[in-house]
C-alpha cells in the first residue's frame, strides 16, 4: 500500500502560504485595529435599536408588545397578522401594556399560545 503526501511539492508550499499570510494579516488586524472590550449583553442592546424583530428574534432579543409593529410582531411563532394587528389595536386602546398577561385578553390569544410567545416578548 502506498502512502499519500498530503503536504508535498507546490500544493504543500502554497498552503503553508497561505497559513502564513493569514496568521500575519491577523496579526496586524488586531495591533491596527484595537477593539473596546463589552460584553454580549451591552453590544446586544446598543444593536437592537439597529436590527429589526426578526433578526432581534433570532439573536433571543425579546420584542416589545408596547414599541413594534404589527409586521414585527409576525416574527414571533404563532402570531399571524391578524392577531399582530389585534396586538397592536388593543395596546392603541389602551395607551400600552402594563403586563404581558394582559394579552390573554386579545381574541385569538389563548393561554396555551399566550405561553408559547410570552418568552419571545418584552413590555
Amino acid at each position: 500500500m502506498r502512502k499519500r503526501k498530503y503536504f508535498s511539492g507546490a500544493g504543500g508550499f502554497l498552503l503553508l502560504f497561505l497559513l502564513l499570510l493569514i496568521n500575519f494579516l491577523g496579526g496586524a488586524m488586531k495591533s491596527s485595529f484595537p477593539l473596546e472590550r463589552r460584553s454580549a449583553g451591552e453590544v446586544f442592546a446598543q444593536a437592537s435599536g439597529q436590527l429589526s424583530s426578526f433578526q432581534r428574534l433570532t439573536l433571543g432579543i425579546p420584542i416589545s408588545v408596547n414599541t413594534d409593529t404589527a409586521l414585527g410582531l409576525t416574527a414571533i411563532p404563532g402570531i399571524g397578522p391578524k392577531t399582530a394587528a389585534a396586538i397592536v389595536r388593543a395596546r392603541e386602546r389602551a395607551g400600552g401594556f402594563t403586563q404581558l398577561n394582559e394579552l390573554l385578553s386579545i381574541r385569538g390569544i389563548s393561554a396555551s399560545l399566550y405561553h408559547k410567545i410570552s418568552p419571545y416578548l418584552t413590555l
